[in-house]
């Protein structure tokens, strides 16, 4: 097979968005807006990896105070994150998701300036099945997962970390929104979804990535589908480099 091209000299220019730009102190195979998965059965680390992306350490910052407001929203608040107390949000039939994910678009929308953006983050932890059971809560949680660079207004942007025993107790919709995920050894089945949507893997490669990553009890695969393809593999923080 040949392919002929003709040049053409038209030239894109990129668009220009009053939106928060990227934070300076944010590691940089990291992501800061729209959606992030972190799977991961009971007992795998996510709780731990959720407090040393905010806290970072010695090595890298990570998301050390790129947030200027850091939401949790679970059924049950068990975690300490070391943020107020009012942004700890518990989930119950008196307080649905899609109003608690309201009151936050609301108190968050309009703080950001031109020389000094607002980013804020919500997790939202333990509470996949309101999305698959209640259709006002996924209508709203859909609007922040696909909207994040936009929803809070001019100089904001939004960032949602959706954590979940499995990818595939997440609906699809929300799947296809996910620009990293987080993922921890798991069962033969979600290995295999995370290679069909996640990883540009045959599965001969995939099981060799899986066999080099989860060598070790509480390892986790991190994935940046923003990045290039042959770089958008980590083992923990580790960055892979995929040759052919």
């Amino acid at each position: 097979m040949r392919i002929l091209e003709k040049n053409n000299p038209i030239e894109i220019k990129g668009a220009k968005m009053s939106t928060g730009g990227r934070p300076d102190n944010l590691s940089s195979f990291l992501n800061h807006v729209n959606t992030s998965l972190i799977i991961g059965l009971p007992a795998s680390g996510k709780s731990s990896l959720i407090k040393t992306l905010l806290n970072g350490t010695k090595q890298d910052n990570l998301y050390n105070n790129v947030f200027h407001s850091i939401y949790y929203i679970s059924p049950s608040i068990t975690m300490d994150l070391n943020i107020p107390e009012e942004k700890y949000l518990e989930l119950s039939d008196d307080q649905p998701l899609e109003q608690i994910i309201e009151e936050i678009i609301e108190n968050e929308k309009n703080l950001g300036e031109p020389d000094e953006p607002h980013h804020v983050a919500i997790f939202l932890d333990d509470a996949v099945a309101w999305l698959n059971s209640k259709k006002e809560a996924l209508r709203t949680f859909k609007k922040i997962a696909f909207n994040g660079r936009h929803i809070l207004g001019p100089h904001s942007s939004l960032q949602t970390f959706l954590v979940s025993q499995k990818i595939r107790s997440i609906p699809n919709t929300i799947r296809s929104m996910a620009n990293q995920i987080f993922f921890f050894d798991s069962t033969k089945s979600e290995k295999e979804v995370l290679r069909e949507e996640f990883l540009p893997l045959d599965k001969q490669d995939a099981e060799l990535i899986y066999n080099h990553v989860f060598d070790e009890p509480h390892n986790f695969l991190f994935v940046n589908l923003k990045l290039p393809i042959n770089k958008r593999m980590f083992k923990n923080f580790n960055q892979l480099t995929i040759l052919k």
